[in-house]
């Protein structure tokens, strides 16, 4: 662990750390699903060589013509769902970078993937709370009978406001649950949950009290490494893949690593319990092996929802793609359409996100130009239709 400024710590973090994201483990044979290879260091260096920093900024560092994308508000949850907020945003964009006079540098597809895994992750790392919330929670969640944010006092808090790194909460809150929830025994304080954005809100009450501090980071956790040890710290004899506790169902989903931490308190008592049943010994993570089983479970989470071929038949027509795009000229108002060439039933179990937003990259400005002369508006696509359109393609528009 080092204490490193923002700027330096970004350029230490991308320059050495490299996390590949797999689909391979838990939920992987699910058909529906797209699996993202890239690495984060790639991710990184596309970020800056396609001019993406220019405009928009990573904790702080970049461009401050567009969002910091270090700042998540779960746009970032899903791979279509990122494809679709980049589609939405691409005419913006596109008249930006030409005003501005940025080059469009084609995209590769393995330069996509790394993007997309890159983008990812600032998504999960960072998490805006509310610290006026976050007050509340200390006295809703009687935090406050414990601890205090008066530096000095006894339980204080406020010198964990350095830890900007949401891994180590989720640590601290492995580490710490047990004799936590003696305390509260011993005081007889009732047991609680942490709900939404609660914890979030208490960490940024807590960072509230650090304002100026220099921060302290982790390096990238290793998804493979953090395989090995997810099955060396006994981890697998609870939750076992197709099991009950099978960590890549829905209902152990967590969008964000400071969700994640208000999960291992939520479940610490269970865990616990669990882990005295079977005879293991608790075992002890340290902050950067927290920070590699995190990202092993944040690479089996990233998946996208089933799409809907029917429903993505009807967004194919209602977006207006079949104008350029179609498949059946004989069965259609061949008044508006042009050049059988532009049929997409031959992409068919060939579409992906990333193929998506690459080819909108490489293709964006010529497409934009030809549904301006056509007159066609460009549709904005919202939660789900994405994963619906892409699922439509994929079986070759039926």
């Amino acid at each position: 662990m080092k204490r490193l400024g923002i700027s330096v710590f970004v350029f230490f973090l991308f320059l050495w750390g490299n996390v590949a994201l797999w689909n391979e483990g838990l939920g992987a044979d699910k058909k529906e699903e797209y699996p993202l290879f890239g690495d984060l260091k790639g991710g990184w260096r596309v970020f800056n060589n396609k001019n993406c920093i220019q405009c928009h900024s990573i904790w702080g560092l970049g461009g401050k013509e567009g969002p910091d994308l270090g700042i998540s508000s779960g746009a970032y949850v899903t791979q279509s769902r990122l494809a679709a907020l980049m589609w939405n945003h691409w005419p913006a964009m596109s008249e930006r970078m030409s005003a501005r006079k940025i080059r469009f540098g084609k995209i590769e597809k393995k330069e996509m993937s790394d993007l997309f895994a890159f983008l990812y992750f600032v998504g999960y790392m960072a998490e805006t709370g509310d610290p006026k919330e976050g007050k509340k929670m200390m006295e809703i969640k009687f935090c406050d009978k414990c601890h205090n944010v008066q530096e000095g006092g006894k339980g204080d808090l406020s010198r964990w406001g350095t830890f900007f790194d949401p891994i180590l909460w989720a640590q601290m809150m492995w580490s710490h649950a047990p004799q936590m929830e003696q305390e509260m025994k011993k005081k007889g304080l009732p047991s609680f949950k942490f709900k939404g954005y609660e914890m979030s809100d208490l960490v940024a009450y807590i960072r509230s009290f650090s304002p100026k501090v220099e921060k302290v980071y982790l390096l990238p956790g290793d998804s493979s490494s953090g395989e090995g040890l997810f099955i060396q710290k006994g981890c697998m004899q609870c939750h076992i893949p197709k099991g009950e506790m099978d960590l890549s169902k829905d209902k152990y989903s967590f969008r964000t690593l400071t969700q994640f931490a208000g999960a291992m308190w939520n479940h610490s008592y269970q865990i616990w319990k669990e882990i005295e049943g079977k005879g293991i010994v608790r075992p002890s993570l340290s902050p950067q092996e927290m920070a590699d089983i995190t990202a092993y479970l944040f690479s089996i989470r990233y998946f996208d929802e089933p799409g809907d071929p029917d429903l993505g038949k009807t967004l194919f027509i209602q977006k207006q793609c079949i104008v350029c795009h179609y498949k059946e000229p004989s069965s259609l108002d061949l008044s508006r359409l042009k050049s059988r060439r532009l049929d997409l039933s031959r992409l068919k179990g060939q579409v992906s996100p990333i193929f998506m937003v690459q080819t909108l990259w490489n293709h964006g400005s010529q497409m934009l130009e030809a549904m301006r002369n056509k007159k066609v508006p460009w549709e904005k696509f919202y939660y789900n239709d994405m994963a619906d359109l892409i699922e439509y393609l994929n079986r070759g528009m039926p």
